[in-house]
């Protein structure tokens, strides 16, 4: 368990280990909540739709490439 400090302004540094643990970047939202006497910080799943959208997207690409890629 690692300890932090809290700022004047009220901010906190995750660890350098659990960002890149848990693959945290520049802008990714987190949610925050309490529970008794702790702080609970998770990274937000992308809504789960967005991310099939994006796979079919990939997919049709990868496709379209190899359609049009001269033999």
């Amino acid at each position: 368990m690692d300890e932090v400090v809290i700022s004047t302004k009220g901010q906190i540094v995750i660890p350098k280990y659990i960002r890149q643990a848990l693959e945290i970047k520049d802008g990714d939202t987190l949610l925050i909540s309490k529970s008794g006497n702790s702080v609970i910080i998770s990274k937000k799943v992308d809504d789960p739709l967005k991310g099939l959208e994006k796979a079919g997207e990939e997919l049709a690409m990868k496709n379209i490439r190899r359609q049009i890629k001269p033999e």
